[in-house]
């Protein structure tokens, strides 16, 4: 079958995500990238789990889609209207199908009917009694595994949940209540310090400051700061870019607009005082931009702030509104360990540039909460589909 046999036994990974905003693609990949580094020879794929849900026979999977296409359309343009109906609907509707609806996930494992994989890890929230229950039916040994990738569970059942025999590898402390609350047994939880990033943000960058210096024209007398909102690309990278220009903050700016094309020409026709560059979608991870940062600015979501901290560069996220219920967690986690500022509002945003440049703490902060919870994981992982462990803890190292 072409897969790695250890030990007599097959490993083939599927790794679950779906694509509303870019947190959770951006974990599977970083997963997919550094279990096959440890295990080149197994078969790890991303999955996107609107995929698996399209074999629903009722249908309801299209709906599903419906919603993720107009989450991205709010994501965009800042606006958010009936996100916690429609997550409350999702977790309903996945425990309804996994409890009282064969049907549903019987279609849904058709999904793996030519491929039954070893492992489902699934790094998205909402889905998983429903996907964990249709894996089995291709695989009844399957090891079904939840990474939540979040610092808090904003409402019980959106990553925890007992009945569905999974395991779950908790990357903080703060997730552990949570996992009690929802009677989850301590035989089921895996701990590792620190959040899946991709492994490209622990090896040395390609590019150095005077790389992007000569590649984008910039000044090199000048600080650096990279502004990300996602791969989405929002309104809120050219807000950003406007205030600054508008305080005549004296630094460099490289603006991530991602998949937004209108965004990418709207940042690069703006009058700057200051070299202000728009960047489009790379399928690479920014890790060479992050690298020779001063500072990052953006939204306070869990991917967002671990590789900031990674790469030692201090954060400034703009208070979250129509995402708080999500992000809310993430913002009490950079103030707690004082690894970046959080701005109210927009216009905070050239005084809390300041406030970051001038105190040496930031960047302390960044090097105290460093970790390599990728790999970390990647070793979980690997001892639960049986490798022995020292040679798991060896590579996680």
């Amino acid at each position: 079958m072409g897969i790695l046999q250890q030990g007599g036994i097959m490993k083939r990974v599927d790794i679950v995500c779906f694509d509303a905003a870019s947190g959770h693609r951006t974990a599977a990949d970083a997963l997919r990238k550094a279990l096959s580094e440890a295990e080149p020879e197994w078969e790890c794929r991303t999955i996107d789990a609107m995929d698996v849900l399209a074999h629903d026979p009722t249908q309801i999977g299209k709906l599903v889609a419906v919603s993720e296409h107009y989450f991205n359309w709010c994501l965009r343009r800042e606006k958010f209207y009936g996100l916690r109906s429609s997550i409350l609907s999702a977790i309903w509707y996945s425990k309804w199908s996994a409890w009282f609806s064969f049907p549903v996930c019987w279609g849904m494992s058709r999904f793996w009917k030519d491929v039954p994989p070893d492992a489902v890890v699934s790094v998205t929230p909402l889905y998983n009694a429903m996907l964990y229950t249709a894996a089995r039916q291709a695989n009844p040994q399957v090891e079904c595994i939840t990474i939540p990738v979040d610092f808090e569970e904003m409402t019980p059942g959106y990553w925890f949940e007992r009945s569905f025999q999974n395991r779950y590898i908790l990357s903080c402390e703060t997730l552990l209540p949570y996992a009690r609350q929802s009677h989850v047994p301590d035989e089921d939880i895996e701990r590792v310090r620190g959040m899946i990033i991709s492994p490209h943000f622990y090896d040395p960058p390609g590019r150095t400051r005077s790389d992007l210096d000569a590649q984008f024209n910039l000044d090199p007398a000048l600080p650096l700061g990279v502004i990300s909102f996602g791969c989405q690309g929002t309104v809120n990278v050219l807000r950003m870019a406007q205030e600054v220009a508008t305080a005549s903050t004296p630094v460099n700016l490289i603006c991530l607009c991602g998949h937004n094309k209108r965004l990418l020409d709207m940042v690069n026709s703006l009058e700057t005082p200051f070299p202000c560059v728009g960047v489009g979608y790379q399928p690479e991870p920014p890790s060479d931009f992050l690298h020779a940062a001063d500072f990052a600015i953006g939204k306070p979501a869990t991917m967002t702030v671990v590789e900031a901290i990674i790469t030692e560069t201090p954060m400034i996220a703009l208070k979250s509104d129509g995402l708080r219920a999500i992000h809310f967690s993430t913002e009490t986690y950079m103030e707690a360990t004082g690894t970046g500022v959080i701005a109210d509002q927009i216009s905070d945003v050239p005084a809390r540039i300041e406030q970051i440049l001038t105190d040496s703490r930031f960047i302390n902060a960044t090097k105290q909460e460093y970790h390599r919870g990728v790999f970390e994981t990647v070793a979980t992982i690997e001892q639960i589909l049986g490798v022995p462990s020292s040679d798991a803890k060896s590579r996680a190292a």
